[in-house]
């Protein structure tokens, strides 16, 4: 189904709409159902897969992985996590706001805070539940806030279900950016508050914002800021403390919200701030409040890659390495890309419904990518999505842009 019909299928009743998007779906298994599909073995460069209508395994080398810095399966990492487990077992039994809550979850959350020159932080099960956590914690109806327009479909509907006046923004438009603020503070009450977030690193596309003058015109008109660095943290900056390092504007924004998922290779995320930020989202944020705290051998987990980040800053000057090598080789067979500093490039093939095609086509040859289609991006700007890792070599980045360049070739679309 094409972004288009799609769109026009979102307007219909339920059971329309539940009927003919079913009936997509049992079509699509017949092709190879992309979505759902089982991964077996560690995440890694190569993995295997079974798709959700057969029983056979893909090897697959993976360009589709947000483990950036290759710690989802690293040695030390999996040790620490064992002697975790040996010492604390496997669950903290309940909210951190109750008995879930200890010593290992504290030391962590100083450190995360660190990172961003911030003085305290929350973690959370996910980046969906930390995004929950700052919007139900932080703002009321009384309140405002100004979102980048890419801002993650977490945020959106965070501010939908707390019920906060908002506008959007573009941060490639941060002139159109300062008026919106101005008119905005011309016609508010005495003693709103408005707050703005922004993405560091695009996770459309991978490209980094202009952050330093971001904060200065949210600093000019009193407006708290949330940096969203899901992307940026560890792929990012000299040592991959994220956008704020990249920058050199640690400490500048209010809050920051990042996850353990990706680079850490863990899961989890976080929210860091001052203190008195940190005390409203610890004692009136729902999503903190009554969501179980992280496992043990998560924290685990998440501080053995933090030590890994310190002790191998190699690992970020690899990462980068590795995208610019990729960037240039799918420039040079022709590709259309944008190249950003993080560990995404999105490469643009074929027109509405091609990439899906391409896709399952690179797949079934022995290539594992992402695709980014309505209503994750808007309809003709659907893309291949390529996560690049530090453990990468330079014969799977080739391998990669060759399967790549022969599939487009294929199809008509280079």
């Amino acid at each position: 189904m094409d972004s288009r019909s799609l769109i026009e299928l979102e307007r219909q009743p339920f059971k329309q709409r539940l009927a003919h998007q079913y009936a997509v779906y049992l079509k699509e298994l017949e092709h190879g159902y992309m979505a759902g599909r089982e991964g077996h073995g560690p995440v890694d460069r190569r993995m295997k897969y079974k798709e959700l209508n057969g029983d056979a395994f893909n090897e697959v080398l993976v360009f589709g992985s947000n483990s950036y810095l290759g710690m989802s399966n690293d040695p030390y990492v999996k040790r620490k996590v064992i002697e975790a487990v040996e010492l604390y077992g496997i669950g903290t039994g309940g909210s951190p706001a109750f008995s879930g809550y200890t010593k290992q979850h504290k030391d962590l959350e100083q450190r995360l805070a660190a990172l961003a020159g911030h003085e305290d932080a929350v973690l959370l099960p996910g980046g969906y539940m930390a995004n929950l956590c700052w919007v139900n914690g932080l703002m009321n109806r009384n309140d405002i806030i100004v979102y980048d327009k890419h801002s993650h479909a977490s945020v959106i509907n965070a501010i939908k279900m707390t019920g906060v006046p908002f506008y959007t923004f573009d941060p490639d438009n941060l002139d159109a950016f300062e008026e919106l603020l101005e008119r905005i503070k011309a016609r508010a009450k005495p003693g709103v508050q408005v707050f703005s977030t922004v993405e560091g690193v695009r996770s459309v596309d991978g490209t980094v914002i202009d952050l330093p003058r971001y904060l200065q015109v949210c600093k000019r008109h009193d407006v708290i800021t949330i940096l969203d660095d899901a992307h940026a943290l560890g792929t990012v900056g000299k040592t991959g403390r994220g956008t704020l390092e990249h920058f050199d504007v640690i400490g500048q924004a209010d809050l920051r919200m990042s996850t353990c998922s990706k680079a850490i290779g863990a899961q989890g995320a976080f929210v860091s701030g001052s203190k008195e930020h940190i005390f409203l989202l610890r004692n009136f944020s729902y999503p903190y409040l009554f969501t179980s705290g992280l496992a043990q051998p998560t924290i685990a987990a998440i501080s053995a890659a933090l030590d890994l980040m310190e002790r191998e800053p190699e690992r970020v000057t690899k990462l980068h390495e590795n995208v610019r090598y990729m960037q240039d080789q799918l420039e040079a067979v022709g590709l259309k890309i944008i190249r950003g500093e993080s560990g995404i490039i999105p490469v643009f093939i074929g027109a509405d419904g091609m990439v899906r095609k391409i896709n399952r086509e690179l797949y079934a040859r022995g290539l594992f990518v992402n695709i980014m289609e309505y209503p994750m991006v808007p309809p003709g700007l659907e893309r291949l999505r390529l996560s690049v890792m530090a453990t990468h070599t330079r014969e799977e980045i080739d391998t990669a842009v060759s399967m790549i360049a022969q599939a487009a070739r294929e199809f008509g679309c280079l």
